[in-house]
């Protein structure tokens, strides 16, 4: 994995990769570190509600609750 951090001056920008990278997938993500790093208190609320059924699914079994009886 490369990871790099660019501060551009214009619209394009390209990147060198490594040759065994030729001829393969690769993902290229932009955004912006203050977009990325500073997400809303009610986003982060949002995400929790959303979350909970899909682990509840995992969590609420018989097979955890013995795993976690002696607790």
């Amino acid at each position: 994995m490369i990871r790099t951090v660019v501060t551009p001056q214009q619209q394009n920008i390209s990147i060198n990769l490594p040759e065994n990278f030729i001829g393969k997938q690769v993902e290229v993500i932009a955004f912006t570190i203050n977009d990325a790093t500073e997400e809303p208190i009610a986003d982060k609320l949002m995400t929790h509600f959303a979350s909970e059924k899909v682990l509840a699914k995992d969590w609420l079994t018989p097979e955890e609750d013995l795993a976690w009886q002696h607790l």
